[in-house]
């Protein structure tokens, strides 16, 4: 009889993935979990108004106008106050803000608010406006959104 070698298959080599795919797994959870979102644009409680009406007492408040111009100037009832578009903090509002809220918080009446942007104005203005009104001290929720096109 014959002997028969028996010849080794040679083996490709392999790379095994799943370990990969588990540590790809763990750093994305590890991102997820350490990334935060910015406190001041995820924390901001806004009561927006609806259609209808939940009560019949009408409250009469003085309404105050914030507008951000084309420009990126604010203006407060038709008075500049911050001009620095490079800027993020509205410290002259900030100030006017919060003497309207003691001054109303004071009578036993929520502050009203009503926020005019013009459509050249940059987005980011906007939110810095919104960012002053949820400032700690201010955090006033009563806003109306709207606005306006010059002619």
């Amino acid at each position: 009889m014959a002997k028969r070698r028996y010849k080794p298959v040679e083996d490709e080599p392999q790379l095994d993935m799943s370990s990969m795919i588990d540590v790809s797994f763990l750093l994305l959870i590890y991102f997820l979990v350490t990334s935060t979102l910015d406190p001041k644009e995820a924390d901001l409680g806004f009561t927006l108004p609806t259609s209808q009406s939940n009560s019949t007492v009408e409250v009469k408040l003085d309404q105050n106008t914030i507008e951000v111009n084309a420009q990126g100037h604010i203006l407060m009832n038709e008075e500049t106050l911050d001009t620095d578009v490079e800027s993020r903090q509205l410290p002259l509002l900030e100030d006017r803000l919060k003497g309207m809220v003691e001054m109303s918080r004071s009578v036993g009446q929520d502050p009203l608010v009503i926020i005019s942007a013009d459509d050249g104005a940059k987005g980011q203005r906007f939110v810095d406006v919104l960012n002053t009104l949820g400032m700690e001290g201010i955090e006033i929720s009563n806003v109306t959104l709207t606005g306006f096109t010059e002619e």
